[in-house]
């Protein structure tokens, strides 16, 4: 897993844990970041992290990116 922040353009990524307290999980939940969403990196670093969340573009800042955890997303390893 590697934060949200590290991940490259054009990637496909799986959310697979947030860390941080209430504040900013229930932030991130409120624009759809959850723990098992698919999400397409359309900017990365430096500077706001943009992403595209079930249609919506979504802009997280460094520090937001770097609490969300991901692995790159592989439709083969889930089956689709």
């Amino acid at each position: 897993m590697v934060p949200l922040a590290m991940c490259k353009e054009g990637e496909r990524v799986v959310v697979k844990g947030i860390a941080g307290g209430r504040g900013i999980r229930s932030m991130l939940e409120a624009m759809g970041i959850v723990p098992g969403i698919v999400m397409e990196i359309l900017k990365s670093g430096p500077g706001p992290v943009v992403v595209k969340v079930n249609g919506t573009r979504l802009a997280l800042g460094w520090g937001q990116a770097m609490k969300v955890y991901c692995e790159v997303y592989n439709d083969e390893a889930v089956g689709a």
